[in-house]
């Protein structure tokens, strides 16, 4: 027993944790693309779906901010939001009527298009970006709604701040090949600032309520309120099946408590790279949640949540470095090269010469790998960056990204490795991977 805990002990100890993000590291532009991509093409689907021609038929005493927004912090009569929205140009000029508003969404519906093109994406993503926190300003200003169209606009505003040479065009001729510090720092900016922003909201509710938050929610309360809605008004968001389900009171803390956590620590994304995916698909399930028991839409920002998974991982090489003289390793390594449909994979053998940056006594116990970034990894967690490169073994990558899978992992590895002559024999050159 003493065996057993002293290996778990060194197996949580010999790992990295921690893995900085970065900011001036060398990309491949695929993750950059996508960001492209999908933020033009939300705010395209955004502005595309609904109508805000209303604004312009609002009488001026409608635009006025409820006293819960000024909340009497602020040195000024109204949040800081009039002046980051522009709403305060309207001391000088009359306010917009429906065909000015019609056409500001219709230029930003434009701008979209041309950015989804590439065409001239970076002044398209800085005239979206303007123009929605403008129409957002009367959204807010009126009480309409309560607004989930903040992650979006941060996503134009670091578009438009992002080198113009970043963005695929239709005449830039980029490759996906190509690597370059442009294409890295504001996917950083990204996952900073969706982050702090998530873990803002959870520190929130934590100042506002307190850490009991979770057990006064009452979800259940609030499904009751939901079916109701649905069956008598026709609400054409709010689902009765899913609703019922949270008629429980302890599901409702269950709910709280991992949205609460979700929050806290998103912003853990940009140094513990492994959680990325519960953090995100935590949060975008808590907004499904949300939008179909209380028809509160958060949806949209869980499509740009997917925006904070690592999609350069996808094209990134990675070398494996194993040990030679043993069949079991080498035949495994062999048969992870014939999954490698993309080639990502690159093999040595660890009786040639080895990188300084590599730990020669663990090689001789664990399968090392290092990236294209010069991260490096040992056992599971190799295992882990392999898996992640090999479509068929994507199951296994996202099981061990489950929080705790990985520790668990790290233990049955070493209890093989440790017993790997057990499954082979020691070979000689002829047993060597070719």
């Amino acid at each position: 027993m003493n065996k057993v805990k002293r290996k778990l002990i060194d197996s949580l100890k010999n790992y990295q944790e921690f893995r900085f993000y970065g900011v001036f590291k060398d990309s491949p532009p695929l993750h950059f693309y996508i960001f492209q991509f999908v933020s033009f093409s939300y705010l395209f689907y955004r502005f595309l779906s609904r109508n805000y021609t209303i604004y312009g038929l609002l009488p001026e005493s409608s635009f006025s901010y409820p006293e819960r927004f000024v909340y009497g912090t602020w040195p000024f009569p109204v949040p800081m939001s009039y002046f980051t929205t522009f709403q305060f140009i309207y001391q000088f000029f009359p306010r917009p009527n429906e065909n000015i508003i019609l056409l500001i969404q219709v230029a930003i519906i434009v701008s979209c298009i041309f950015g989804i093109l590439g065409v001239h994406p970076k002044a398209c993503a800085l005239i979206a970006f303007l123009f929605s926190t403008h129409l957002t300003g009367m959204v807010q200003i009126t009480n309409a709604e309560i607004d989930g169209g903040t992650i979006a606009l941060c996503s134009l505003l670091i578009l438009a701040l992002s080198p113009r040479e970043s963005f695929y065009g239709l005449a830039n001729g980029y490759s996906l090949t190509q690597r370059n510090s442009r294409y890295h720092w504001p996917i950083f900016l990204l996952f900073f600032v969706i982050g702090s922003f998530y873990t803002s909201a959870g520190i929130n509710k934590i100042i506002d309520i307190g850490i009991h938050w979770p057990f006064v929610l009452h979800l259940d309360h609030l499904a009751e309120v939901g079916i109701e809605n649905s069956i008598f008004l026709s609400s054409r968001y709010v689902s009765p099946s899913v609703s019922s389900f949270h008629l429980s009171y302890p599901l409702s803390v269950i709910a709280g408590v991992v949205a609460l956590i979700g929050e806290l620590f998103f912003v853990t994304i940009v140094f513990l790279p492994r959680y990325r995916l519960f953090f995100v698909a935590s949060m975008s399930l808590m907004h499904c949640l949300v939008f179909l028991t209380a028809g509160i839409n958060f949806v949209g920002s869980s499509i740009l949540l997917f925006l904070c998974l690592d999609w350069n991982s996808l094209l990134r090489r990675v070398t494996i470095y194993y040990d030679d003289q043993c069949l079991f390793c080498s035949r495994t390594v062999f048969g992870l090269k014939k999954l490698d449909w993309f080639h990502r994979l690159e093999t040595v053998p660890i009786s040639d010469d080895v990188p300084h940056s590599l730990d020669m006594r663990r090689l001789e116990l664990e399968m090392g790998l290092k990236d294209e970034n010069g991260e490096v990894y040992y056992g599971a967690d190799a295992f882990e960056q392999v898996a992640s490169r090999l479509p068929v073994l994507y199951p296994l990558a996202i099981l061990t990204k489950i929080p705790g899978i990985i520790f668990v992992s790290r233990y049955l590895y070493l209890l093989i490795a440790e017993n790997r002559y057990r499954f082979s024999c020691h070979v000689n050159d002829s047993c060597k991977l070719k």
